[in-house]
């Protein structure tokens, strides 16, 4: 499949794969993106795009106007770390006590080689793009911060897409869905409270570990018997919380955990039943369970006319044995946000890698081949904006 666009990605080959180790040795987390959004800043100024900072805190929309009048697509990549202590013993591995293990090294990369060699190729552009680096994606955060600060209105966009490297799919598989790509998300805290005292004496108490612990597994009925069973919904406590002594009763128990679901509706129904039934329990035993949702994105759904365009762009790119669709992944994105408000597709790249762990693991890693795979599907939507549906 190798044509002009092609070859104007491959001679960056070498370029690609420096910059996303020059950016996994330097993670930052959520909102602490200073040193990377600089970067970015820099490469994409040098280029001569119209460069917008401080979105979000650390955001940044950059704006390519091309040679002819037309629409505007906009890419967008997520741009933080997560706060793991890397173990990959890559050459090129962090050493500050964070580290890109979800990829996002890989997404600023395509998309910053992206936009400099559309810079240099503009007057083939009939319409614009604006590239969204977005900061604090892991926390679902970054998004609607950057969407306060006026970025859908900078980048002005008809269409948005962008990717998300899966090691968990075969290297230089294109996944593109007609509808659900990742599943909403919501963080949640739950303070289950009673009264404390002598673990020897738990008459005189009102004991928050006993309430805990039925909240907890009297919320796993709510998967098995309030949604379909032909449907995907997940409640997880991953964190448990309180108590100094084991002869102590305590007066509080925190307990973390998150909510995922494909569809709107029953994203709605686990999140109304979840804090219905904890309350419930607690209250039979005694004590009080309050419920606080702390983050969370829509589903990510992708538009239908998008995706055939984009599965058309990446058949160009890689060929039509390896593009299609693929089971929905129960992770969370917030990319939910800017496809809810402007017609958009996510596609799934896949860089497996042999030996290495999955995503949020200290020993994540991916094939690097699969940059320039990207990276070539992002140079040809630009191109080809006047087929964008």
């Amino acid at each position: 499949m190798r044509d002009e666009i092609s070859r104007l990605v491959a001679e960056r080959s070498d370029e690609i794969v420096a910059t996303r180790r020059y950016l996994h040795a330097r993670p930052e987390t959520g909102f602490q993106e200073t040193e990377t959004a600089a970067y970015i800043a820099d490469r994409l100024s040098k280029s001569g795009l119209e460069v917008h900072e401080g979105l979000g805190k650390t955001g940044i929309v950059a704006k390519l106007e091309g040679g002819r009048p037309g629409r505007t697509l906009a890419v967008r990549a997520d741009i933080d770390a997560l706060p793991i202590e890397e173990l990959t013993g890559l050459e090129f591995a962090s050493t500050n006590g964070n580290m890109h293990a979800c990829g996002h090294d890989g997404h600023i990369t395509m998309a910053l080689t992206a936009a400099e060699i559309l810079a240099a190729n503009r007057d083939r552009i009939a319409g614009n793009v604006s590239f969204i680096f977005q900061p604090s994606e892991e926390i679902a955060q970054g998004a609607l911060a950057m969407i306060a600060d006026g970025a859908m209105e900078i980048a002005n966009a008809d269409v948005v897409i962008g990717t998300h490297l899966w090691n968990q799919m075969p290297m230089g598989y294109v996944g593109v869905n007609q509808s659900t790509v990742f599943a909403a998300a919501d963080m949640f805290k739950m303070t289950v409270r009673g009264h404390g005292g002598h673990g020897a004496m738990p008459h005189l108490t009102v004991d928050p570990v006993v309430a805990a612990a039925n909240v907890i597994n009297a919320c796993q009925t709510v998967v098995a018997r309030e949604i379909s069973p032909q449907a995907m919904g997940v409640v997880t406590f991953g964190s448990v919380q309180g108590g100094s002594a084991g002869n102590v009763i305590a007066d509080e128990i925190e307990i973390l955990g998150t909510i995922r679901a494909y569809t709107p509706e029953n994203h709605q129904i686990i999140s109304e039943a979840v804090p219905r039934i904890a309350a419930n329990v607690a209250e039979g035993l005694r004590c009080e369970a309050k419920f606080e949702r702390l983050a969370g994105t829509p589903a990510v759904v992708n538009n239908p006319d998008v995706a055939n365009w984009v599965s058309g762009l990446a058949m160009q790119t890689i060929g039509e044995d390896s593009v299609g669709e693929y089971e929905p992944i129960s992770v969370g994105d917030d990319m939910a946000e800017f496809m809810n408000r402007v017609p958009g597709t996510y596609f799934i790249l896949g860089a497996s890698k042999e030996g290495t762990e999955g995503h949020h693991n200290a020993k994540f890693d991916y094939d690097e081949a699969c940059l320039p795979i990207g990276t070539e599907i992002f140079v040809r939507a630009a191109l080809d904006i006047g087929g964008m549906p």
